[in-house]
């Protein structure tokens, strides 16, 4: 009995948290600039993603608009193999972006919309520097 409650704790001691982020994700973390829709047309975004400290990776991001403004990108939710939803809220409100990371080409495509991601509206990036030494 006791030489099973042994395996047992030292299996959940070492098996990582449920929520712990893939590799690729992890690898998202960094700054990023590339396009995004915005009003009347593409405009110039600057991303930086992170790993929060409850090991979620989170966003901000600042649109280079005639009134430039800056959101926030939280509520990971995977969707796939390094594909996840976001929340994203800023000036004009908030809504969801869905976004494809492959951080080994240097980039993440996404697009965006109120209620659900819209062909079109394009959230994109480019690495701008190195990935972060975690």
């Amino acid at each position: 009995m006791h030489a099973r409650l042994f395996i047992f704790l030292v299996s959940a001691l070492a098996a990582p948290p449920a929520m712990a982020l893939d590799a690729c994700l992890a690898d998202s973390a960094g700054a990023w600039r590339g396009p995004v829709w915005n009003g009347a047309g593409l405009q110039t975004m600057d991303t930086t993603f992170q790993v929060g400290s409850d090991g979620v990776l989170i966003g901000r991001y600042h649109i280079h608009d005639f009134f430039p403004f800056d959101g926030t990108l939280t509520e990971l939710r995977r969707t796939g193999d390094c594909e996840a939803d976001f929340v994203w809220h800023d000036r004009d409100g908030t809504g969801v972006v869905h976004i494809r990371f492959e951080p080994q080409l240097g980039r993440f495509l996404g697009r965006w919309g109120t209620h659900q991601p819209l062909p079109g509206l394009e959230f994109n990036g480019y690495r701008t520097g190195p990935p972060p030494i975690s």
